[in-house]
């Protein structure tokens, strides 16, 4: 049934495009229907619960266009965003030190905006998510280092190895 789903969801995308523009002349939210034919496949594949909490931005950013086309609700209709982070909490089932620092910075963002009424300057405060994160939270293996060594062998397996290699593919023809 899943693959018979995918296989005509082109077909109910036009439906749902051609119904919204011509029945009720709405057609930039008749063309977000055609984001169903890949979040089909993304949610019809697979793990459903994995799949779910990996597609929730691109259903957050689907749900959020059907809102603002729609119903002319921009505003509000940006709140759709918050179910990616409460989503992905509820799947994992914890609460990681760096989730727990983006969801602090995102209420103080919402309070001060709804306090303050600014939400254009305030938003660089979003910044401070990966500042905290890489001083107090550092992931393992986010850093590169570099040695004459290192650099010389990455030179030489990259360019030098590599030409030698198509050199002597050509030598085969």
């Amino acid at each position: 049934m899943r693959k018979r789903i995918i296989a005509a969801m082109p077909l109910i995308s036009l439906t749902l495009f051609l119904g919204a523009g011509l029945f009720l002349d709405k057609w930039g939210l008749g063309w977000t229907f055609f984001l169903l034919i890949p979040m089909s496949w993304i949610l019809l594949t697979g793990n459903t619960l994995k799949r779910l909490n990996e597609a929730m931005p691109f259903i957050a950013l689907t749900v959020f266009l059907w809102i603002g086309f729609g119903f002319d609700k921009w505003h509000p209709g940006w709140l759709v965003f918050l179910a990616i982070p409460v989503f992905n909490v509820i799947t994992e089932g914890r609460l990681k030190p760096r989730k727990i620092v983006s969801w602090t910075i995102t209420a103080i963002y919402i309070a001060i905006g709804l306090w303050t009424k600014e939400w254009h300057p305030t938003w660089i405060i979003f910044l401070l998510i990966p500042i905290i994160n890489t001083i107090f939270f550092p992931q393992q293996n986010a850093y590169v280092s570099f040695s004459a060594n290192g650099v010389k062998n990455t030179f030489r397996n990259i360019i030098i190895e590599h030409e030698h290699r198509h050199d002597d593919e050509d030598d085969d023809f």
